[in-house]
């Protein structure tokens, strides 16, 4: 009996330990991707979304960020104003860098700020497949404030009214929610 005892023993102590690594690795990496620091509001129209700016298009007033999965998910507004609609289209879901995303589900929040209308699309990927909005039509924010969360990064795309601003954000950079300054208003963009 003791030693079918010490066999069970040896053989469900590797089964509970893998169990355990595995449950505290999920937990881990849920708490990374699930991440909402505080932010400090940067100068100018400041970036909706952490990630790489994936394209620029001055004369539409487009900066396109794609969010891996170790950006922070959660987006902010770029500028004081007050939300005028969060419209939800369901779409498909392919990969977020693919130029058919256009075609994925998303949410628009369309936002009156004091340089004119903005549009901020947040879009699922092959891997994201929720979009959480915290805010709706009517609602007052400040810059940084929160909009809303994608689960497991996509794509967030800002439209800015083209000649109210000037785009510094260039092709491949780094930007960080509520602080990096995307364009110019009227005061230089400070980091």
């Amino acid at each position: 009996m003791v030693a079918v005892s010490a066999v069970a023993a040896a053989i469900a102590f590797p089964l509970q330990a893998f169990v355990f690594y595995a449950l505290t690795g999920l937990t881990a990496f849920l708490m990374v991707v699930f991440r909402d620091p505080r932010r400090r509001a940067g100068t100018g129209v400041v970036a909706p979304a952490d990630g790489t700016v994936r394209e620029v298009d001055a004369e539409r007033g487009l900066v396109s960020i794609y969010l891996a999965l170790r950006n922070v998910h959660v987006t902010r507004a770029p500028l004081d104003g007050r939300v005028e609609k969060a419209v939800r289209s369901i779409g498909r879901h392919v990969p977020a860098f693919s130029k058919k995303t256009v075609e994925n589900e998303r949410v628009e929040i369309s936002m009156k700020t004091s340089i004119g209308d903005i549009s901020i699309v947040h879009m699922t990927g092959a891997i994201a497949r929720r979009i959480v909005p915290y805010v709706s039509g009517g609602e007052s924010l400040s810059k940084a404030d929160r909009l809303g969360l994608i689960r497991f990064g996509s794509r967030v795309d800002i439209y800015l009214p083209p000649g109210s601003v000037r785009i510094v954000a260039t092709k491949g950079q780094k930007l960080h929610a509520g602080v990096t300054c995307i364009a110019e208003v009227s005061d230089a963009c400070a980091e």
